[in-house]
C-alpha cells in the first residue's frame, strides 16, 4: 500500500530524480535559512536512490516545528502519493559513503568504480567499491542480513586474487563472526555537519567498545583499509589483517582432553604450511581415536615446548583440548586438527588397549625425558608411572638440538632490574624494562623473551615470589605467554584469563612486600592454583581438639591480666599495621578499633572510680574477650604472610648450620591454617572485590581507561552475585563510582594516541631517576609529536615543557663533563659520526624499521627523524646515513631482505643509498638500475610477508 508523505522529509538529492548528490534540511529556521542561500537556484527531488517517487520537493520553514522538505502538491492541490520509507537524516546516508569514499580515494590517485545495491530493502542497502588496479573490493554493508546471505555474497565477491574488506554499519551476528574470524570487525557511519554528512570509520573488538577515526586519519594498504586503532592492533598481533590468500583464524569447538589419544606415524611428513599453524606451536600428522569412536588420520597441534611425541608410545591429550575448522576452500576444502596444551604418555597395557601399539614396537627402546626438562613440583605419585608432558619444557626438535639458554649476565641484569621495580611498588613493560636494564630487549623473539623470564625466575620456592608478573603489556594486563611460563617453572597454571590476572596481581603484592624497605617483610601467600586451573579450595578438616594455647593467647583470670593482654595485642597488632595492606590491613584496623574504644571505655570508667562495675556490666565485652578478638585477627594476618625480618648488615661469619626450630618456622605448612579452614565463600568474594577495588584505584591514578573497565566489567558481577547483602550495601556506592569514572572517561578512551601521550608522560615522571639521556630524550620527542595530534590539558603540556628543561639542562651538563674529560682513544671527524654514535643511532633506528615493516609500509629519512625528535636522530651527512643502515643491518640474517630497503624517497622511489648497504653486506647487487630497481620491490614484498605475523 502507498505511504502518503509524512512531511518529515529530511533528505534529498540535488540536480535531477535519478542524481546522487545528497543534501540534508536543517532543522532550526535560522539553519534553513542559510541553507536556502547557500543552494540558491537548485532544485530539490525525492530521488529514486533514496527509495522516492522522483518528485521535487520543496523546503518548508517553521519556528515552532520542525523544518523539512514536502512534496509540491499537483493540480488539484492535493498531495502526491508516494512509497519512500525512510525520510531521515540518515536515509541517504549510502550516497554520502559513496561520495566521500570516491573522493577520498580519487584523491590518493586510485580509479574507483562504486555502485549502489539494492538487496531487497531500499537503493542504499549496500554500496560496493571496486579498484581495479589493485585488485581491491570493499562492501558498504548498510542493511542486516542472516549469515547464508551474507555467506553466500562473500562466495560472489571474494576471489584468492583480489582482496576483501567488509565494512558493516552496525553491530550484530555477522559482525561479531567477522570479530571472530579475524580479530577486529570495520564498521561505518555517519555524523550530520550542517547540512552535509561526514564518513567515520570504527574498528569493534570482542567486549570493547567501537573506535571511530575519520576517514582522512585512515590509510589504504595492499592488505585493506586501515585506520589508526587497526594500526596499533595488526602491530601488537591482536588482530589478523585479511590480504591476499591470508588464512584467517579458525573456529575452535571444546573437545574432553582425556578421552582422545594418538600415535604418530613417523613416515607421513609433518604439513609446512598450514591455515591452522600458529605462533609458538608445531602441527603433526597422527591417528587420533576419541573414546567410543573409530581411529582417523588427523592433524594434532601442539605446544612447541612439548617434546616432539615418537611412534614407540601412545599418548592421552592433557589439559584444554579445542577443535579448530577452517572456512571452505575451492582447493583445499575445510581443513580440522586437534589443539591440545600437552600429552601424556600412556603405559604399556593401556597403550595396547586403544589398538594403536603393540608390545613389539617399544620394547626394544624407551624414551626418557630429557635432561633439560625439568620435573613440575606438583606431580603426583600417580603420575610416578606415567610421564606427563605439558608446558614444563624447552623447545626441543625431532633432531635433538640442544634449545638456546639466555645469556647469564643478560638473566642477571633483567632479575635486578624486576628487584628494583618491586622495591619501587610498579609494574613494568618490555620497553621500561630494557631501559632499566641497559639491553635492547625488544630485537629478541617472543619465545627469546618467555625463555629468559623462566630464567630469571629460577628456582622457583614458596617464599620466592615470581618476578615475572611484573612484567605487562601495553595495556597493564599480564604477557600473553605467561601461562607458559608459570607451568616452566613447575607450577599449576591458571585456566582462564581471571584467574590468571588474579594470580599474577597476587604474584605482584608478594614481590612488593619481598623487597620492601621495611624492617619486617609479610610476604602474602602465594594464591593456590588446582589441577584444574582454577583457585585451589583448602579441605574440609575439623578443629583440633587439643589445640595448644601459646602464653599471650590464655584467658586472664583478673582485670590487670586482661588490661594487659589486651595493651600487649595492641601494640602487636600496631606494628603488624604498618607492614600489611589489603583486606588484611581492614581486617586487622577493624579490630584495632574496637579494641581502642574498648580501652578507652576502661580508662574513662576508671576516672570515675567504677573500673569493675564497667567490667561486669559492659555490654562490648570484657577487656580480655576484646584481647582475645584481636588476637584472633592478628593470627589470622600471620597466616597470610610469612614474617622475615630483614637481615643487618654485619660483618661476614663462617656458614652455621640452621636450628631444627628456624628450619621449622619457615618451611611451608603441610596443614592449612585455621582462617584458611574456616573461611567462606563471602569473605573470599570480599577479598577478591577489595583486591579489584586496589586495581581501580591504580587504573585511575595513571588514566588507563581500558583497564579501569575492564576490572569494573569483573567487580560488577562479583558485587551482584558473590557478595553477602551487607557487603553489596556497603560497597555499592564504590560500584556506582567505577561506573561514573569509566562512563566520563569514554571520551579519552576513543583516541588511542591521547592514551599513548599521557603513558608516555607517565613514564618519564616513573623513571626519571633510572633513564638514560638518550632513552628521556626519545621519549620526550614520541610525546611531543604526539602532542601536536591530540588535546591535551594544561598541566600535561607545563609537564611537557617541564621534561624538556630537564633534558636540555641534562644535556649541558654532560656536555660540561665531556669537555672538561675529553676523550682521546676514538678518533672523531669534524661534523661527522664517530663509531658509538652510529651503533646508538642504529639501536634506535631498527626498531622503528620493524615497526614499518610490520604496519606493511614504507618511510623515509625525514619520517624518521620526526618520529625519533631531531635530538635523538638528527640530519646527517649522506656517508653517515649509509654507514647507520649497514649497521642497523648488520644482524639481518642472510636470507631475508634488508629492512634498509624500507626506506624511500620521494614517491616510493628506491633510496640512493640502497646498493652501497647492499654491497657493504656482501649482498648481490646488480650493475643494472632497472635490475636493481625490481630486486628492491621484491625484497619490500617479502619483506612485509617476513615481518606481517613477527
Amino acid at each position: 500500500m502507498a505511504v502518503v508523505d509524512t512531511r518529515l522529509v529530511q533528505t534529498a538529492v540535488i540536480g535531477t530524480k535519478d542524481s546522487d548528490q545528497p543534501v540534508i534540511l536543517p532543522e532550526e529556521p535560522h539553519n534553513l535559512d542559510r541553507f536556502r542561500r547557500h543552494f540558491h537556484g537548485k532544485r530539490f527531488w525525492c530521488g529514486t536512490l533514496l527509495g522516492g517517487c522522483g518528485g521535487e520537493l520543496m523546503t518548508k520553514r517553521y519556528e515552532t516545528k520542525v523544518c523539512h522538505f514536502a512534496h509540491y502538491p499537483d493540480h488539484t492541490g492535493t498531495a502526491p502519493v508516494c512509497d519512500r520509507v525512510a525520510n531521515g537524516v540518515d536515509s541517504a546516508d549510502h550516497l554520502f559513503i559513496k561520495r566521500d569514499l570516491t573522493a577520498w580515494l580519487k584523491a590518493q590517485g586510485i580509479r574507483v568504480q562504486a555502485k549502489l545495491r539494492n538487496l531487497g530493502t531500499s537503493p542504499g542497502d549496500a554500496v560496493d567499491l571496486w579498484l581495479p588496479k589493485t585488485r581491491h573490493r570493499m562492501r558498504f554493508q548498510l542493511c542486516p542480513q542472516d549469515y547464508r546471505t551474507w555467506y553466500r555474497a562473500e562466495q560472489e565477491l571474494s576471489t584468492p586474487c583480489e582482496q576483501m574488506d567488509w565494512v558493516f554499519s552496525s553491530e550484530g551476528p555477522i559482525s561479531a563472526n567477522m570479530v571472530q574470524r579475524q580479530g577486529y570487525a570495520l564498521r561505518v557511519k555517519c555524523e550530520t555537519h550542517g547540512s552535509d554528512r561526514r564518513v567515520l570509520i570504527g574498528v569493534e573488538r570482542a567486549d570493547r567498545p567501537v573506535v571511530w577515526s575519520a576517514l582522512d586519519d585512515c590509510r589504504l594498504t595492499p592488505d585493506g583499509l586501515v585506520t589508526p586503532v587497526l594500526e596499533e592492533l595488526l602491530g601488537d598481533d591482536s588482530a589478523i589483517q585479511r590480504g591476499k590468500g591470508a588464512w584467517l583464524r579458525p573456529a575452535t569447538f571444546p573437545l574432553r582432553a582425556d578421552q582422545i589419544v594418538f600415535a604418530i606415524d613417523a613416515k607421513v611428513p609433518a604439513p609446512k604450511h598450514s591455515p591452522l599453524a600458529a605462533e609458538g606451536r608445531y602441527i603433526i600428522t597422527a591417528d587420533v581415536k576419541p573414546a567410543g569412536s573409530r581411529i582417523i588420520r588427523a592433524h594434532v597441534s601442539l605446544p612447541n615446548d612439548v617434546p616432539m611425541p615418537t611412534e614407540q608410545h601412545v599418548y592421552r591429550l592433557y589439559g584444554v583440548a579445542r577443535l579448530l575448522l577452517t572456512d571452505p576452500d575451492p582447493r583445499d576444502g575445510v581443513q580440522w586438527a586437534v589443539r591440545a596444551d600437552g600429552v601424556v604418555q600412556l603405559g604399556g597395557i593401556e597403550a595396547e588397549r586403544t589398538g594403536l601399539w603393540r608390545p613389539g614396537i617399544a620394547l626394544a627402546q624407551r624414551v626418557g625425558r630429557a635432561s633439560d626438562v625439568p620435573v613440575p613440583a606438583q606431580r603426583t605419585a600417580m603420575e610416578q608411572d606415567t610421564a606427563v608432558y605439558g608446558r614444563v619444557g624447552s623447545t626441543q626438535s625431532s633432531s635433538g638440538a640442544a634449545p638456546t639458554r639466555p645469556d647469564p649476565e643478560m638473566v642477571v641484569r633483567v632479575r635486578k632490574a624486576l628487584e628494583d621495580f618491586a622495591k619501587r611498588r610498579t609494574p613494568t613493560t618490555w620497553s621500561t624494562l630494557g631501559a632499566v636494564a641497559k639491553l635492547n630487549l625488544m630485537r629478541l623473539s617472543p619465545a627469546e623473551r618467555r625463555d629468559l623470564l623462566i630464567a630469571v625466575d629460577r628456582p622457583v620456592t614458596p617464599d620466592k615470589p615470581v618476578l615475572s608478573a611484573l612484567v605487562r603489556d601495553s595495556g597493564g594486563r599480564p604477557l600473553p605467554d605467561m601461562t607458559t611460563i608459570i607451568r616452566e617453572l613447575g607450577i599449576h597454571a591458571p585456566a582462564d584469563d581471571i584467574t590468571l590476572r588474579l594470580w599474577c596481581d597476587r604474584e605482584k603484592d608478594r614481590a612488593y612486600h619481598a623487597h620492601s624497605t621495611s624492617r619486617i617483610r609479610m610476604i602474602p601467600a602465594r594464591l593456590a592454583i588446582g589441577a584444574d586451573g582454577q583457585p585451589a579450595k583448602p579441605p574440609a578438616v575439623s578443629r583440633p581438639k587439643g589445640r595448644p594455647t601459646t602464653p599471650d593467647s590464655r584467658r586472664p583470670k583478673t582485670l590487670e591480666g586482661g588490661l594487659q593482654q589486651l595493651i600487649s595485642a595492641m601494640a602487636r597488632g600496631q606494628e603488624l599495621l604498618r607492614v600489611t595492606s589489603g583486606p588484611d590491613h581492614t581486617r586487622l584496623s577493624k579490630a584495632m578499633k574496637k579494641a581502642r574504644a574498648r580501652l578507652d571505655a576502661h580508662y574513662a570508667a576508671k576516672t570515675k572510680g567504677t573500673t569493675y562495675a564497667d567490667q561486669l556490666n559492659s555490654h562490648s565485652g570484657s577487656l580480655s574477650h576484646h584481647a582475645q578478638l584481636l588476637l584472633r585477627a592478628i593470627r589470622t594476618t600471620e597466616d597470610h604472610f610469612t614474617l622475615e625480618p630483614v637481615p643487618e648488615a654485619k660483618t661476614p661469619e663462617p656458614a652455621q648450620p640452621a636450628s631444627p626450630r628456624v628450619v621449622a618456622e619457615h618451611a611451608p605448612s603441610a596443614q592449612p591454617t585455621e582462617a584458611a579452614v574456616h573461611k567462606s565463600p563471602k569473605d573470599v568474594a570480599a577479598e577478591q572485590f577489595e583486591s579489584l577495588v586496589e586495581q581501580f584505584r591504580e587504573a585511575q591514578r595513571v588514566l588507563d581507561v581500558d583497564r579501569a573497565e575492564e576490572i569494573y566489567r569483573m567487580a560488577g558481577p562479583l558485587h551482584r552475585t558473590q557478595l553477602s547483602p551487607a557487603a553489596q550495601h556497603r560497597n555499592q556506592a564504590i560500584v556506582a563510582e567505577m561506573r561514573t569514572w569509566v562512563g566520563v572517561q569514554q571520551p579519552n578512551r576513543s583516541s588511542a594516541l591521547l592514551k599513548r601521550c599521557r603513558r608516555l608522560i607517565h613514564q618519564m615522571r616513573e623513571e626519571k631517576d633510572t633513564i638514560s639521556t638518550d632513552g628521556l630524550a626519545a621519549l620526550l620527542a614520541e610525546a611531543k609529536a604526539l602532542s601536536e595530534r591530540v588535546t591535551l590539558s594544561d598541566s600535561e603540556r607545563k609537564d611537557l615543557a617541564k621534561w624538556q628543561r630537564h633534558l636540555q639542562a641534562r644535556r649541558e651538563a654532560e656536555q660540561l663533563t665531556s669537555d672538561s674529560d675529553p676523550s682521546k682513544d676514538e678518533p672523531v671527524t669534524e661534523g661527522r659520526l664517530s663509531r658509538s654514535q652510529v651503533l646508538h643511532l642504529a639501536s634506535v633506528v631498527r626498531p622503528l624499521l620493524e615497526q614499518t615493516a610490520r604496519g606493511q609500509s614504507l618511510t623515509t629519512w625525514s619520517d624518521l627523524r620526526r618520529r625519533l625528535g631531531e635530538s635523538v636522530l638528527p640530519r646527517l651527512h649522506p656517508d653517515d646515513q649509509g654507514e647507520v643502515l649497514v649497521a642497523v643491518d648488520r644482524g639481518t640474517p642472510a636470507d631475508e631482505p634488508l629492512l634498509s630497503s624500507l626506506i624511500v624517497v620521494g614517491d616510493s622511489e628506491i633510496h640512493p643509498l640502497y646498493r652501497h648497504v647492499a654491497f657493504s653486506l656482501d649482498r648481490d647487487v646488480s650493475l643494472s638500475d632497472t635490475t636493481l630497481r625490481s630486486e628492491w620491490a621484491v625484497d619490500v614484498l617479502r619483506l612485509r610477508a617476513l615481518w606481517k605475523h613477527r
